[in-house]
């Protein structure tokens, strides 16, 4: 072979050269490092038990995140200022009887949108002829019709709409159209129109609730209720809450609480607690109106702890009477 040959072959040479040395080094490296590779080697036992690890410090990371992700904060829903009266356009209709009537027909429109802005319309024109149609579409498949004609009907006050209303709170499934509902039934001066609202949208039935929508409305309800000027339907919508304090689900009981809380700010629950904590025969309904009256802090309430833990009967009572008049004053 020439020089040139050789010189060309020699990379190629030097790299086979160096691989057996390493191949004889590795040789040499295995032997030496054998005894211990069940050592430096992760086994299918460390790995699993790493997962296992690392499982133990995540997760509860994202389950603590989850936990305190904030409840929605329930509130008394604003009612409507009903029109006065509804007119029934007869004859040659003005333009603004032409718009209602144009309004009415695109009730049946296929554009959910279209039917949403007519019923709104409908809801401000003070027009009989819009009542029907708009009962109608509260049996429309998108909820978010079924919204705007329960907004209308509220806004328009026509008393043949209380009992179509009443009948839709024991059917209507969408927590969005029954959280709709409270204010608008609540706008009627009618005593079914608020039952219908006590008692088919607050109103438990028994059942124990954990679906937080479904929660939230209810809660919403209990305050609107507090709101009314009659008075008749507060205590029953109060111990509605009691009721979800025994709740074997944690967010219902923290709803309750929070819901508890949030009587400070109705109109009749202050006196309702003081009632309760006066004249309820069940000691232990005395018992639990004084607790709470010292953990929701009403306005004006301290006379009525002081005479309970001074003069109530039962010694329970008198005892949380006490204990709720010094969480007062320590507040001041």
């Amino acid at each position: 072979m020439n020089n040139c040959a050789k010189k060309n072959l020699s990379p190629y040479a030097g790299r086979a050269v160096r691989g057996a040395k390493g191949a004889k080094m590795g040789k040499k490296g295995e032997k030496f490092f054998s005894p211990f590779l069940p050592i430096l080697l992760p086994t299918s036992q460390f790995l699993r038990s790493l997962i296992v690890c690392l499982t133990l410090v995540v997760c509860p990371a994202s389950i603590s995140v989850r936990a305190q992700t904030p409840l929605p904060v329930a509130k008394a829903r604003p009612v409507y200022d009903q029109c006065a009266s509804l007119s029934n356009a007869s004859g040659a209709a003005s333009s603004v009887n032409d718009d209602v009537a144009k309004a009415v027909a695109a009730l049946k429109g296929k554009d959910l949108k279209t039917r949403e802005q007519a019923a709104a319309l409908l809801g401000k024109s003070c027009d009989a002829r819009a009542v029907e149609p708009l009962q109608n579409l509260l049996k429309d498949e998108d909820p978010m019709a079924r919204i705007a004609a329960v907004e209308a009907l509220g806004r328009l006050g026509a008393d043949s709409s209380v009992e179509a209303l009443t009948e839709m709170t024991f059917n209507e499934k969408d927590w969005r159209v029954r959280m709709a509902m409270i204010g608008s039934m609540l706008s009627f001066k009618s005593a079914n129109a608020r039952a219908g609202v006590l008692n088919g949208i607050a109103n438990p039935l028994g059942e124990d609730i954990s679906d937080i929508n479904d929660l939230y409305v209810r809660c919403s309800a209990i305050l609107s209720c507090n709101q009314l000027k009659a008075v008749t339907y507060s205590r029953k919508a109060i111990l509605f809450l009691r009721f979800f304090l025994t709740s074997k689900y944690q967010i219902t009981r923290q709803m309750a609480e929070q819901t508890l809380h949030e009587l400070k700010n109705t109109r009749n629950a202050a006196a309702e607690f003081r009632a309760m904590l006066k004249n309820d025969l069940n000691p232990e309904m005395r018992r639990w109106a004084a607790e709470w009256m010292g953990k929701i802090g009403f306005d004006n309430i301290g006379e009525a702890l002081a005479e309970a833990a001074a003069n109530d009967p039962e010694p329970k009572v008198k005892q949380a009477a006490a204990t709720a008049l010094a969480a007062l004053k320590d507040v001041k």
